[in-house]
C-alpha cells in the first residue's frame, strides 16, 4: 500500500487520487492533516479490525456498502460518514458503480469533538440533501494543499468549520424508519442514483420506480425536503461538476454524457443550479 502523511496507508484499488497533505502547515494533531479526493476501481474493498486515525468519507458517485458492527448500511451519491480508532469496519463499491469519494484524516486521540457536533456518528452513515456546496468546499481544501504557504494553516481553520457547517446544514434523515413511504423513498433514491443519466423528469422517474409522480413528491418532500425533480437535477449537476472540473470532457460531451440533448440548455439549468458557467469550472 503507498503510504502518504503520518503513514497512513491509501489503498491500492484505486484508479486515481489526488491528495493533500497539512502535516508541515499545521501545529498541532488536533487538525486536519490530509485531504484526498478518489476514484475507486472496481474491485475497491477496505476491511480493517483497527486503524489509527479518525477519517471523514464523502461519497459523491458510486453505490456500495458500510458494515461496522454486524449492521450494514447503503452509501451512495452524498452519504457522509466518519470511523476511527478501536472500530471495526468494511465498506465497498459495486463493481458496475465504483465509488467517487473525498475524505479528510484527523490526528487527534479521539474523534474530532467539531465533527460530532455537526452531527456525524462514529459508524452511522448519514445522507446529504444538497452536495454541490460540500464538494466546493473539499476542492478548495485540496487547492489549498497545492499551496503550502505561510497562510495554509489560517484558511484551513476557516475552511474546516465552513465543511462542517454545510454538513450540518444539509444533512437529510438518516434514521430507519418501517414505513411503506420510507421505504418507497429509499427505493426511488436508489433508482435515481443509478440511473440518473437516462431520467428526464418526473414522469421518467416515476415510471422507472413504479410510484405516481404526485406520491414521488409528497414522500421527497417529507424525507428529503426537495421535490423528487430537483434531487434529480442536483444528482446530474454535481456529475457535470466532476466531469468538467477534471478537463476530459468539453462542455458538450458533459452534457450529452448526463443525459442533455441541448448544451444551451445544460448551460443554463448548470448555471442556476451551481452558481457559475460550466465553462469556467477547473478554472483558477
Amino acid at each position: 500500500m503507498k503510504k502518504l502523511g503520518k503513514e497512513l496507508e491509501l489503498s491500492p484499488q484505486i484508479k486515481q487520487g489526488h491528495y493533500a497533505n497539512f502535516s508541515r502547515a499545521t501545529q498541532n494533531d488536533t487538525d486536519i492533516f490530509m485531504a484526498g479526493y478518489e476514484e475507486c476501481a472496481p474491485d475497491y474493498r477496505i476491511k480493517r479490525a483497527e486503524f489509527p486515525f479518525w477519517i471523514m468519507e464523502f461519497i459523491v458517485g458510486g453505490i456500495g456498502y458500510f458494515k461496522n458492527n454486524e449492521a450494514m448500511q447503503v452509501l451512495g451519491h452524498g452519504s457522509v460518514f466518519c470511523y476511527g480508532p478501536g472500530m471495526g469496519f468494511e465498506f465497498w463499491n459495486q463493481s458496475d458503480r465504483p465509488f467517487k469519494k473525498y475524505f479528510l484524516v484527523a490526528g487527534s486521540d479521539r474523534c474530532p469533538a467539531a465533527w460530532l457536533e455537526a452531527g456525524l456518528r462514529l459508524g452511522k452513515v448519514r445522507q446529504m440533501q444538497a452536495v454541490a456546496p460540500v464538494i466546493t468546499i473539499f476542492d478548495q481544501i485540496l487547492k489549498e494543499g497545492e499551496l503550502r504557504d505561510g497562510q495554509t494553516h489560517s484558511v484551513m481553520r476557516s475552511l474546516h468549520p465552513l465543511l462542517l457547517a454545510l454538513i450540518e446544514r444539509h444533512q437529510g434523515v438518516n434514521e430507519k424508519e418501517a414505513t411503506g413511504s420510507r421505504k418507497a423513498y429509499e427505493l426511488t433514491m436508489a433508482a435515481l442514483q443509478q440511473d440518473y443519466r437516462k431520467l428526464n423528469s418526473l414522469a421518467d422517474l416515476a415510471e422507472r420506480s413504479g410510484y405516481s409522480g404526485e406520491y414521488l413528491c409528497r414522500i421527497f418532500r417529507k424525507y428529503h425536503g426537495e421535490t423528487p425533480y430537483r434531487v434529480l437535477t442536483q444528482r446530474k449537476m454535481t456529475a457535470a461538476w466532476l466531469l468538467l472540473r477534471d478537463r476530459r470532457l468539453q462542455v458538450g460531451s458533459v452534457a450529452r454524457e448526463i443525459g442533455f440533448e441541448d448544451p444551451l440548455h445544460f448551460s443554463r439549468v448548470f448555471r442556476r443550479v451551481m452558481g457559475c458557467a460550466p465553462s469556467l469550472v477547473g478554472q483558477g
